[in-house]
């Protein structure tokens, strides 16, 4: 379902999919053991919620797509659906928090579920396939421009930041903590009656550090919440092109 960022109908859910200029990047997955493989990968972030009908579609879509070795998928419930009659326990603030600033810097009056962002460039409607398909193998083609190497030390990550090709700098490390598989069963609102999957939940979504985008970087931090792995993420600016990622699972 659709949003304006507060109170607008369900027919936004219905909006066309757009795009943004920008440096289209992959990225290598790491193991625990911090050996990246070399296929490129995509980094998509689904904005979904318990309270929508609408969703459950995408989320399956998910749950399939990060089965695919190339593909960093993450789940992010959202809250503004809340008023509906279901509070999402899954939501956090900070992820509604970043989809409106994703809507400011593509100058879209209103924000929507489900919706897919794909490498911090486009978005497309999360539970069309097709369009889905099509997006990630466009990105799916473009070179990183950063190499991330990770590996886990106890409680804490080692990681390692290399430029691969030239950017434009000003970048943002991400952590980005999540749960493998969490099962709902929903007990109110538009979903009432369904049990969903969700894949890949984000718990928690932090700040570690800044690139310059010219030189190695090499930082550590402790481990974020999140039972299933986590993702490091470089992106251009808060909510830019992503120049590059990471995954690694527990």
């Amino acid at each position: 379902m659709a949003v304006g960022l507060k109170g607008l109908t369900m027919k936004n859910n219905r909006m066309k999919a757009r795009a943004w200029r920008g440096f289209a990047l992959g990225a290598a997955f790491a193991s625990v053991a911090g050996t990246a493989q070399a296929d490129r990968s995509v980094v998509v972030e689904l904005y979904t919620s318990q309270g929508c009908s609408s969703c459950p579609a995408a989320d399956k879509i998910l749950k399939s797509l990060k089965q695919q070795g190339n593909i960093i998928a993450l789940s992010l419930n959202v809250d503004y659906w809340d008023y509906l009659g279901w509070k999402d326990d899954l939501a956090l603030a900070g992820n509604s928090k970043r989809q409106r600033n994703y809507a400011k810097i593509m100058r879209s009056r209103h924000v929507y579920t489900p919706q897919l962002m794909i490498d911090g460039k486009m978005d497309v409607v999360g539970s069309r396939r097709s369009q889905v398909d099509s997006a990630i193998a466009t990105y799916s083609r473009t070179e990183d421009e950063a190499q991330i190497d990770a590996r886990v030390s106890g409680d804490t990550i080692l990681f390692s930041v290399t430029p691969s090709a030239q950017t434009n700098g000003n970048a943002v490390i991400w952590l980005v903590g999540f749960d493998d598989t969490v099962i709902k069963n929903i007990g109110g609102g538009e979903n009432h009656g369904r049990s969903i999957e969700y894949s890949n939940v984000v718990r928690e979504w932090r700040e570690v550090g800044r690139w310059d985008g010219k030189s190695s970087l090499n930082l550590q931090s402790r481990k974020p919440k999140g039972e299933g792995g986590f993702a490091i993420i470089v992106q251009e600016g808060e909510v830019g092109p992503i120049l590059g990622a990471t995954q690694v699972s527990y």
